[in-house]
């Protein structure tokens, strides 16, 4: 089967766009997440006269004058391995192999009083839910996950865990329908990277988080940022170079970037493939980002306001 000369799918319900395999084409037809379960969440709008359409990308490629990259454009497919993710960052933090449990099994567990001495309860979206923060007309938050460290029965300290990917801008619908169709052309994806949205939103929300680990007794180790290493790249151009902290600690974000794993045979998934952790002091990266130095110069908004005077 052909594939795309420029942009492209990269990965569709977790499966290369172009295998025909029975296993991936029964992901496709199933419309679920090969790696969380349940309903994918990449899916169309409702549109009238249009079908809604679950299209299952999982990541992309972009062509560039360097050649071609990949790009994972859902959060979920960061879960691969049964949220090994969020284990790394148990690990990393704890220094310990601790039994993991969900929400459900804690609960279960605890019923029976068959916990063991030490352990960590994670919550997050399928796991007691996302915690939520407030300060009442003023602002909200959640946090993706929490992993909560018990020893003895008692809260021994709280890991906090951001997950984030990037949205794209345009649209994949031409690729997906010819590589769903199983034509033998397939045009090039009409998607750009939403890269606006590092500094718009991903950047902000860190901030406001590790504001909030900060001033937490519990929060022992920081707060922890799960994201594609191609899209922290896009964040070290905007923040630029920041001093690195030593080890997870109080009011340390610790970043932990993935990419996908080698390109695998047909009726295959890839892995996730962990590429590097950064630490730094969460001001630090505050006052890196409103610093302004990576940021267009205020000169230039001068120029642009005398130059629009001048033609009218």
């Amino acid at each position: 089967m052909p594939r795309a000369t420029g942009n492209d799918l990269c990965e569709v319900f977790g499966f290369s766009p172009d295998d025909i395999t029975d296993a991936a084409r029964k992901q496709w037809k199933s419309q679920r997440c090969p790696f969380v379960g349940g309903g994918c969440i990449k899916h169309s709008h409702p549109q009238e006269g249009r079908a809604f359409i679950v299209y299952g990308t999982c990541s992309v490629t972009n062509k560039t004058r360097g050649g071609v990259e990949e790009v994972i454009i859902c959060p979920q497919r960061l879960y691969a391995g049964d949220y090994s993710v969020l284990r790394r960052c148990v690990d990393d933090a704890t220094n310990k192999k601790l039994k993991i449990f969900t929400a459900d099994e804690y609960s279960s567990m605890k019923k029976r009083g068959d916990l063991p001495a030490e352990y960590v309860v994670l919550f997050g979206h399928n796991s007691g839910g996302e915690i939520a923060l407030s300060n009442p007309g003023v602002i909200s938050l959640s946090l993706d996950w929490v992993a909560a460290h018990m020893v003895g029965g008692q809260l021994a300290s709280i890991i906090p865990c951001e997950v984030q990917s990037i949205d794209i801008t345009g649209n994949y619908r031409s690729a997906w329908m010819a590589y769903s169709a199983e034509l033998a052309s397939i045009p090039d994806s009409k998607h750009g990277m939403n890269w606006a949205n590092v500094w718009k939103r991903m950047i902000p929300q860190l901030i406001l988080k590790g504001a909030v680990a900060s001033t937490s007794q519990m929060c022992k180790y920081g707060l922890y940022f799960i994201v594609p290493d191609r899209v922290y790249v896009q964040f070290e151009k905007i923040v630029g170079g920041v001093s690195t902290a030593a080890s997870a600690s109080d009011g340390v974000l610790n970043v932990m970037t993935y990419r996908l794993g080698d390109k695998v045979g047909s009726g295959k998934t890839r892995s996730l493939q962990h590429v590097r952790t950064i630490r730094m002091f969460s001001t630090e990266f505050a006052k890196s980002f409103a610093s302004g130095t990576q940021l267009p110069l205020g000169t230039q908004l001068d120029q642009k306001v005398l130059s629009l005077l001048m033609t009218l």
